[in-house]
């Protein structure tokens, strides 16, 4: 017996045309999460030599946001369940486009690092919000939305990625590195814009120990009887250690792809490299996107991602630049199929009371260790002289994900098949 879902009817999503509206902008939401803080690996390079940045100082930089956004998801959780989800989002995108803009007005070392913080915050709020909305306006169909938001990521990662340099280089100019920061800030304006105008209206999500007032959420308690496990808190550190794992391998790869090329002489291999990364990402992520349902809680995708990622790490530093971009689709091919099952686990396996809290739990673990990646990668590379050693963590991430999906089983895929 499937237990009926926390919410009201006035808060799920019916009308078909309603559906796509919102599932729409929950991927424009999700590119300006992600088109951010990918547009400055590209540029790091200038960052690096403009601000006279140490490896280990550039490293910090870029593993900022993944640090404040795992230290923040927690309280993020909290916090969507006392303002409601359309708020925290709006609050996520003005933190966001704040910050982005202020790293243009004032771009010296200290406030650089400064507004990354307060723009990681809000992106942050955003993130850990949208999966507690996501089960709140689509209860029978929370594996393709997640799956969609995680395309809309995705698909900003590219942008970012891709189209920072190209940008620069035509209308700004071939050292405006602070101007990029202008170009991606004003769209997250624009999102912020549309998400006010056009986002459902939603309460507060109720805490899990909140007052039971209305009877369908006494019908929840009722039948949390005839099924414990779901009333039972679902653990994070599974679905944290396996979405941290691939959020390391990401964000680590992006980080020094172009200070790696640039120290063995092969920047030139620098944008394709980086544009392979993320591009290969959405096809990799609109290939779960109808089976993010089926596949979540298996082991096999995260074994194979575990594999693929090991390969493709080892080539990258044992072959010849010149096939790079190789390595690159499958690095971000499996990252991406880990990143797409792993973000629909808090919202599928936990009740509806849990998700907010399960999210911002799993969220804060995998952050804190996508965080390690990059700054221990610049450490070991000042600490030794040796440019291919910012890739040990990708290695160790990768073997991680071979041992979770091995030795880890999920307890919770039954309770997956029943929502």
């Amino acid at each position: 017996m499937k237990a009926p879902a926390l919410t009201s009817a006035d808060e799920r999503i019916t009308p078909a045309w309603r559906g796509v509206l919102v599932c729409s902008l929950l991927i424009f939401v999700g590119i300006n999460l992600r088109s951010v803080i990918l547009g400055v690996p590209p540029v790091l390079p200038l960052i690096k030599g403009a601000l006279g940045l140490s490896y280990t100082e550039t490293g910090l930089l870029t593993a900022l946001p993944t640090l404040m956004m795992g230290g923040f998801a927690w309280f993020s959780g909290l916090l969507v369940e006392r303002i409601g989800g359309r708020v925290a989002v709006a609050i996520g995108l003005a933190l966001l486009a704040f910050g982005a803009l202020m790293r243009a007005v004032w771009p010296v070392g200290f406030a650089l690092y400064l507004f990354t913080i307060i723009l990681s915050l809000g992106i942050a709020l955003g993130q850990t919000t949208v999966p507690v909305l996501i089960r709140r306006w689509f209860p029978t169909r929370i594996g393709l939305a997640s799956a969609l938001f995680t395309d809309g990521l995705i698909l900003g990662e590219t942008i970012g990625a891709g189209f920072t340099v190209p940008a620069m280089l035509l209308f700004l100019g071939k050292t405006a590195w602070a101007a990029t920061f202008i170009f991606w800030g004003l769209l997250v304006i624009v999102a912020l814009a549309c998400w006010l105008w056009l986002a459902p209206p939603a309460p507060p999500t109720r805490g899990a120990f909140a007052p039971v007032t209305t009877a369908e959420q006494m019908a929840v308690l009722d039948a949390s009887k005839v099924q414990p496990a779901q009333a039972k808190p679902v653990s994070f550190v599974i679905p944290g250690l396996l979405l941290g794992s691939g959020s390391l391998m990401y964000f680590a790869m992006n980080s020094w792809i172009a200070t790696y090329n640039q120290a063995i002489h092969a920047a030139g291999y620098t944008s394709l490299a980086l544009t392979t990364l993320n591009a290969l990402q959405l096809p990799a992520s609109l290939g779960v996107t109808f089976f993010a349902q089926r596949l979540v809680g298996r082991r096999w995708p995260f074994i194979a991602g575990g594999v693929v990622s090991l390969v493709a790490v080892t080539g990258w530093v044992v072959t010849p630049p010149g096939v790079e971009f190789i390595w690159a689709a499958l690095l971000g091919a499996s990252s991406a199929l880990v990143f797409a099952l792993g973000l629909a686990l808090p919202a599928l396996l936990a009740a509806p009371t849990q998700v907010a809290r399960l999210t911002g739990m799993t969220l804060t673990l995998s952050y804190s260790m996508a965080f390690i990646g990059p700054f221990i990668g610049g450490g070991l590379w000042d600490l030794f002289g040796l440019p291919p050693l910012a890739f040990l963590p990708v290695a160790l991430a990768a073997t991680l994900l071979i041992g979770l999906g091995t030795f880890l089983p999920l307890r919770s895929v039954g309770t997956a098949r029943h929502l």
